[in-house]
């Protein structure tokens, strides 16, 4: 019996160590995968992705929008969003060069593609689940679909969270972009578009296509009961509250206009979960108050 029972421990023992030994092996080759890893980013939205499925320490270059995103090496080089030195990033070596919407300029990476970069582009998205299809794209190019999977889960739970409370009748919403002269909004096949009614709200250009140039009489006359803007300037809330013929628009009468961050609702990342909840916020207020 006690003979038995030695065999049994002694089995146990070569079975963990084996066990020890090959999980060892494992996490030995996946660091290992993880650090011949290194990325050149050209997008904002692309690298904020990146740095969420725990890849921040393998991007070795970025765009110049992509500066200041926690999670990056410091000293990191930065090169130009449209018009890329090959030359430059060829001498970094990388093994993943990540795209955003530069389809129809494809043909000026095929040097890094014969020099062995895999070049990825990522299809600009137009909706809330094209954002979940980049997420999903670069968690299978980097072996991350687990991660990537638990992000989605996690947006989408969220946006449960978040509109839950929603009011059945829609606000009319008006979000400007680019402030005057040269205002610049959307339309449908826009994920702001889609954020805003996620949000209850009701876009006042919503029966116009993508991204748009409105003028100022069509913003009058679809009179919203909010406006939102994420021009990065202090003063442009002051400035839309005193345009000359905006006075009687509803939005400015009571006091309804309100920044929204630039960085999460102008880029197409996981982060766009908090201009959601911002704007949601501002009309389940108004809502409320009605």
């Amino acid at each position: 019996m006690r003979f038995l029972k030695k065999i049994l421990l002694f089995t146990s023992f070569i079975f963990i160590f084996f066990l020890f030994v090959s999980c060892k092996v494992n996490m030995n080759a996946d660091l290992k995968q993880n650090l011949d890893i290194r990325i050149v980013s050209l997008a904002p939205s692309n690298t904020e992705i990146l740095v969420g499925l725990n890849l921040g320490n393998n991007i070795i270059g970025i765009d110049q929008y992509s500066k200041g995103i926690n999670g990056l090496n410091e000293n990191i080089q930065v090169f130009e969003i449209g018009d890329p030195n090959i030359e430059a990033i060829l001498k970094l070596n990388p093994t993943h060069l990540i795209l955003s919407g530069y389809t129809s300029e494809l043909s000026r990476y095929v040097e890094l593609e014969k020099s062995g970069v895999n070049v990825i582009n990522i299809d600009t998205p137009i909706s809330v689940q094209g954002i979940y299809d980049s997420i999903k794209l670069i968690g299978k190019s980097f072996n991350k679909d687990d991660e990537s999977y638990e992000m989605i889960k996690s947006l989408k739970s969220d946006i449960e969270s978040i509109t839950k409370d929603n009011k059945n009748e829609k606000v009319s919403v008006y979000f400007e972009i680019s402030k005057a002269p040269y205002l610049y909004s959307f339309g449908r096949n826009t994920y702001l578009n889609e954020i805003i009614e996620l949000s209850g709200g009701k876009n006042i250009f919503k029966d116009l296509e993508g991204w748009i140039s409105p003028n100022e009489e069509s913003v009058i006359k679809n009179n919203p009961q909010i406006i939102f803007t994420n021009v990065n300037d202090e003063s442009n809330i002051y400035e839309i509250k005193n345009r000359v013929g905006w006075e009687n628009v509803d939005a400015v009468k009571n006091n309804r206009i309100y920044y929204i961050d630039k960085n999460m609702s102008s880029r197409a990342s996981q982060f766009f979960i908090g201009a959601l909840r911002e704007i949601a916020k501002y009309i389940r207020d108004y809502s409320n108050e009605k």
